[in-house]
């Protein structure tokens, strides 16, 4: 091999190797000053090719995301159908519970109703029974006296009002008392 080389050499221009040697000389010396350059270019180029390959990372990404979301709005959408007929039932269910409801307080208040009316018949029955004793006593003493004054005429006519608006209609009160009274005396004090 070295006999290769120097048979080499020695056919070799003088010139055209140290033109060789100069042209290598001047391209080591450009990549050298160039270094931060190239260095940039290649890190570059790198880069790129990461960043690519993020996008094509977060592309895939997404559309398995997509496609996660669209089987899941499939069964949002099931979920969503059996919810609102859950909820349509559960109206149903409460407005026919209002409905018993509303019946039952519709007894209950007829119920009321009914017993505040025989309760309040009792009560005028009681007061007509009152009222009726009174302008009786009340009759019995003037009659037997046969004078009254203005306020106890006045009173009397009261009681008598009185048991009118508690549907009192005895016909005592109306043909005896009530002619009676005027007929009486009138007397400042008696």
């Amino acid at each position: 091999m070295n006999d290769l080389l120097i048979n080499y050499l020695s056919t070799v221009n003088p010139p055209i190797i140290l033109a060789a040697v100069m042209i290598c000389f001047l391209c080591f010396w450009t990549l050298f000053k160039n270094r931060g350059t190239i260095s940039d270019f290649f890190n570059n180029l790198y880069q790129r090719k990461q960043s690519r390959q993020k996008l094509l990372t977060t592309i895939q990404e997404n559309q398995a995301a997509i496609k996660t979301i669209m089987e899941n709005r499939v069964h949002d959408r099931e979920q969503s159908f059996a919810i609102q007929k859950e909820l349509t039932d559960t109206q149903k269910e409460l407005a026919q519970s209002l409905f018993t409801i509303s019946e039952k307080i519709d007894a209950m208040q007829a119920h009321t109703d009914k017993r505040f009316q025989e309760s309040e018949q009792r009560n005028n029955k009681r007061i007509r029974a009152e009222l009726k004793d009174k302008i009786s006593r009340s009759y019995r003493y003037y009659h037997s006296v046969g004078k009254i004054n203005d306020m106890e005429l006045e009173a009397l006519e009261d009681l008598i009002e009185e048991y009118e608006a508690a549907d009192g209609q005895n016909s005592f009160v109306h043909s005896v008392v009530q002619k009676e009274m005027y007929a009486w005396e009138k007397v400042d004090k008696i």
